[in-house]
């Protein structure tokens, strides 16, 4: 059975701080906002931010600010820059942004729709379709949809929400996880 609200997640209301860890992973909180992004470049480094601040790994209590470190992090202009935003769309500095910062270990597939929504049934991380050319973070799921933290709402027809028809024609998709 496909549960709907990831473990750590209020179904009804807006939890502020993540629960503790399970004994078999990390907690997140799904419901962390996720404001729009200020740069046309940086979706990767907003859905990374999310991820750790989710978490409970915030660098600080103002966004932008842990934005701006998490660019730096990813390591700017070499891995990402205004040109072409990340420079190496697996994901791979992600992860080790995501490790060394948030001690978050990860791992990385290129998932059909059915893997993702088992996955992410689960668990929170990140993805990023190849006819996309955008970076969300993943809060779990949502009825028949992946739930998303998404920078660039609208972007090529995607706000909150993703479902399999999106996926299908915006993908193959990089997706990188925190197991639990």
């Amino acid at each position: 059975m496909r549960g709907i609200t990831p473990f750590g997640a209020v179904p009804f209301e807006v939890a502020t701080e993540p629960g503790p860890p399970s004994s078999t992973g990390v907690a997140w909180n799904a419901w962390a906002d996720c404001p729009g992004q200020y740069y046309s470049w940086t979706c990767s480094a907003c859905a990374t931010e999310w991820t750790e601040r989710s978490a409970g790994a915030g660098r600080s209590s103002d966004i932008y600010w842990n934005r701006e470190q998490v660019v730096y992090a990813i390591g700017y202009p070499g891995n990402i820059n205004p040109s072409y935003g990340l420079m190496d769309g697996s994901g791979a500095q992600l992860q080790r942004v995501l490790r060394e910062h948030a001690g978050l270990e990860t791992q990385h597939d290129w998932l059909d729709f059915d893997e993702a929504m088992d996955i992410y049934s689960q668990t929170f991380g990140l993805m990023s379709g190849a006819s996309w050319y955008h970076w969300v973070a993943v809060r779990g799921v949502q009825g028949d949809s992946l739930w998303l933290a998404n920078s660039a709402p609208g972007y090529k027809g995607v706000y909150d929400t993703m479902n399999r028809q999106q996926y299908q024609a915006l993908g193959g998709f990089s997706n990188l996880w925190v197991p639990q």
